[in-house]
């Protein structure tokens, strides 16, 4: 029987050349979460003329939209799934999912996250939300492995 150091050991160098073969990093970012409480006006305020008084929250992450705190990079293999896997995963076939597979030591844990993919072959930044659990796969800290959603419908 193969014991989790072992197996970290057999493992985790061959994935690691894997990531800087495809050059692919995962930036993790906390989702922002609303600060409004229940006594703050909903609505921006307005003056005589139409002006606005209360200007608008501005978003501390415009490059990537719903982003809070970073939480680190980590190398990556992120690839979109394919009709029949997305199927398979009891996904509206419409809906363009990505798996990816995420360097062991990244802290992906906790919920709330969201992921911006870069590098590698892709053209521009993908911003993903995960759905369903961060999985570390068999328990083993070898990798981290999710099903993401592209936000803003990017395929």
């Amino acid at each position: 029987m193969i014991r989790t150091p072992e197996l970290q050991e057999l493992v985790r160098p061959d994935l690691d050349e894997v990531y800087e073969a495809l050059g692919q990093t995962l930036r993790v970012y906390r989702q922002q979460v609303p600060t409004s409480t229940p006594t703050s006006p909903d609505l921006p305020e307005y003056d005589e003329r139409g002006e606005l008084i209360t200007p608008p929250p501005t978003d501390p992450t415009p490059v990537t939209p719903g982003a809070g705190t970073s939480l680190g990079e980590y190398p990556c293999v992120v690839y979109q799934l394919d009709a029949k896997d997305r199927a398979d995963l009891g996904g509206d076939i419409a809906v363009p999912l990505w798996e990816g597979i995420v360097h062991w030591s990244a802290e992906l844990h906790q919920p709330g996250l969201l992921f911006e993919i870069f590098g590698g072959e892709l053209p521009e930044p993908l911003l993903l939300t995960p759905i369903g659990d961060v999985v570390d796969e068999g328990t083993q800290r070898v990798a981290w492995t999710f099903v993401g959603r592209a936000t803003g419908g990017r395929s």
